[in-house]
């Protein structure tokens, strides 16, 4: 084991870290992913979303494309009971970046609850940062950095859309498009640049070209249909192209 993966001698983790990694707001990522919030606290207003239930799910459910599939549901008037499930699924998707996550992190003495308190924090920004920079982190850092940023994350997408929730209604029309705008922009543009491969933005170009389609004919569920069917047609398209990369 070298030097920077061996806990120190005052305990399992270097907290010195943390605040470098609160530190990180001011970082790009950080603030394209508050920018986005600020557009979620107009939507949820506009669903019928409280103040407190707002400050409530922001940290709690922590995933921007979950919260909107919440909103969604709830304006579009879907029971509670078909909500819940689809909001599970969505999050199907950290289970493999915690995985993945989980071995950067760990320390030879960390306790299973210490990792269990951080798989609610991995979403994509702070997950894809932490990552990003943990080659150049000791390893016994690495754990208070991510808390350190993701917490940071969590206290300022709370506050910005707490208070665009707040203010929204004094707000122009055109002012409250462009902050409802600025939701789908980051999930499409991140989406884009976390793909690694062609399938995955064939995936990506098929939802959207079809997502307006099925909007003309099943309204309350065109995002699902979108993106099953693109995504099985992306998925044929990857094997097909691996098929004969192969032969």
């Amino acid at each position: 084991m070298s030097t920077q993966d061996s806990p120190d001698s005052h305990g399992v983790y270097d907290w010195s870290w943390f605040t470098k990694g609160a530190a990180q707001l001011f970082s790009l990522p950080a603030l394209i992913l508050v920018s986005a919030f600020i557009g979620f606290g107009g939507l949820a207003r506009e669903a019928g979303i409280s103040l407190w239930q707002l400050i409530f799910m922001v940290p709690s459910i922590w995933a921007l494309p979950s919260h909107l599939i919440l909103v969604a549901g709830i304006a579009a008037g879907v029971p509670l009971l078909a909500i819940i499930p689809a909001v599970a699924l969505a999050a199907v998707r950290m289970l493999p970046m915690t995985m993945a996550f989980i071995p950067e992190v760990r320390m030879p003495r960390s306790k299973t609850w210490h990792l269990l308190l951080i798989s609610n924090m991995i979403a994509i920004t702070a997950w894809m940062h932490t990552l990003q920079k943990a080659p150049a982190i000791p390893r016994n850092g690495r754990l208070p950095f991510f808390v350190g940023f993701a917490g940071i994350l969590m206290v300022a997408t709370t506050c910005a859309a707490a208070l665009v929730h707040q203010l929204a209604a004094s707000f122009p029309g055109y002012v409250m498009a462009a902050l409802y705008f600025l939701t789908p922009i980051y999930f499409a543009t991140s989406s884009w640049n976390t793909s690694r491969v062609p399938a995955e933005k064939l995936a990506l170009v098929l939802g959207f070209c079809m997502g307006p389609l099925f909007f003309m004919v099943v309204p309350q569920a065109n995002i699902l249909f979108a993106g099953v069917i693109g995504g099985f047609a992306a998925f044929g398209f990857h094997k097909f192209a691996n098929r004969r990369g192969s032969d």
